[in-house]
């Protein structure tokens, strides 16, 4: 099952960013180790929808169904839609609080939506990403904040309205997935 699948309006998607070199070569069922966001010190996977680099804006973004519908453009603050070819905000740094956690739990072993990213640009609170497309997940495990990663099993690259079906966690296989063509 789909964490926080809609019947209609914009997909949920999760603030936690994955790179498209990450993900470029994986095949469904991978371990992707580390989630990491850009190249300058202090960029973690985080996203914030609304640009708010508080912890508890990403409690809300993290637990279920999320808040991605509160997504705004840093580009242009009229816009509202989470969809490829868009940038989205970063938030800096590694949060470790106890509400962190618990969303983080909460969600373990769930099929979520996240984001895939092929440009990053700014540093610390104006860190941004490109959005390329999006991929199915399951969180196995994180680290925060002393190892700072986020482990899960790359369940294939999805776009909002795609049927998924999504067996349990012994045997991470989508069975109808669209691939998605990704920008550079």
């Amino acid at each position: 099952m789909l964490a926080g699948n809609r019947a209609s309006g914009q997909c949920p998607v999760y603030p936690i960013a994955l790179s498209y070199q990450t993900v470029a070569n994986a095949a469904e069922g991978n371990t992707l180790p580390d989630v990491w966001i850009g190249s300058q010190p202090g960029q973690f996977g985080w996203l914030s929808w609304t640009g708010d680099p508080g912890e508890p804006a990403l409690v809300d973004s993290l637990t279920q169904p999320g808040d991605s519908n509160t997504d705004v453009n840093p580009d242009d603050p009229t816009s509202h839609e989470l969809v490829p070819g868009v940038w989205a905000s970063g938030r800096p740094g590694v949060a470790n609080g106890k509400h962190v956690r618990a969303a983080l739990d909460a969600l373990k072993n769930v099929v979520i939506m996240v984001p895939v990213w092929d440009q990053s640009r700014g540093d610390g609170a104006n860190v941004a990403c490109h959005i390329a497309g999006f991929a199915n997940i399951q969180i196995t495990s994180y680290q925060l904040p002393s190892q700072n990663r986020i482990t899960a099993v790359f369940l294939g690259f999805t776009g909002c309205g795609i049927v998924t079906s999504v067996p349990a966690r012994k045997a991470p296989r989508v069975l109808e997935v669209a691939q998605l063509c990704l920008r550079n």
